[in-house]
């Protein structure tokens, strides 16, 4: 099965250079360099959600960027100083760089929603002149198109933009939030460092969804704590003093002489 194809594209609002941080770098010394190396940031990091490394194992460094980037070294340390001071990059523990605006900047479609919405583009033209022919107004048919345009991309992208989606090891913060939020007893330093060990492998597969990894370990958790409850003996049990023995013994005498 072939790969599925997904464009991107950064979603600038109009009073982006506005901005009073974009306004305050672009008035530095050599700021329109950094604001145009800010952007090439931007648009590197969209596809991995505003994240950026060489490998999983390897992280960016100030060449490096200079290099895929196409800016001078001199610019690229200066930038990033400034960027990381009004919080535009964040640099985390393990290095990764995080484009901290970026989730609010993307846009994607796959290749199969490219196709379909120039189609219905073209159709929608077609019928505005039906319409238009017939004595609608043309732009209340074109508003119920478009909506249901948007349903059908949106639908597209979660059922296959979601299978190229890669993961991402979470830090430790964000285990400890979720372990919070979920109110149980799972390490998370020793969850990390588990499947950090093993590459964070599932048997031999990759990892999908650390969140789902949690809850299965929260599981096993419960289980060592709580003991396991035995179904033939659910209810109160009365117990028994010697003296309801010596009673118990002499009426079965009783009904054995009786007999």
């Amino acid at each position: 099965m072939s790969e599925v194809k997904k464009y991107y594209w950064l979603k600038l609002k109009k009073d982006f250079f506005k901005r009073h941080d974009i306004r305050i770098i672009e008035d530095m010394p050599n700021g329109k360099d950094y604001i145009l190396f800010y952007l090439k940031l931007l648009v590197e990091s969209i596809s991995h959600e505003g994240r950026l490394r060489f490998s999983d194992t390897i992280p960016y460094n100030e060449q490096m960027l200079a290099t895929i980037t196409n800016t001078n070294i001199d610019i690229v340390r200066a930038a990033m100083k400034v960027f990381c001071q009004l919080q535009l990059v964040e640099v985390l523990d393990d290095e990764t760089i995080y484009m901290t605006e970026v989730k609010n900047m993307i846009g994607c479609e796959t290749e199969w929603a490219e196709k379909k919405r120039l189609y219905r583009q073209k159709q929608l033209l077609i019928e505005d002149i039906q319409r238009t022919d017939e004595g609608h107004c043309p732009d209340v048919v074109r508003q119920e198109k478009e909506i249901e345009k948007e349903k059908d991309i949106e639908i597209d992208i979660n059922n296959k933009g979601a299978k190229s989606k890669r993961f991402v090891p979470p830090s430790i913060e964000e285990v400890q939030a979720y372990c919070r939020e979920r109110n149980n007893n799972v390490d998370p330093e020793q969850f990390i460092n588990f499947y950090s060990s093993k590459g964070w492998m599932v048997g031999k597969n990759k990892m999908k969804d650390w969140k789902a990894a949690i809850r299965t370990w929260e599981k096993r958790e419960e289980s060592t704590v709580q003991p396991k409850q035995n179904k033939f003996n659910q209810h109160p049990q009365r117990s028994y003093t010697q003296q309801d023995y010596a009673e118990l013994e002499k009426a079965l005498l009783r009904r054995d002489l009786s007999e």
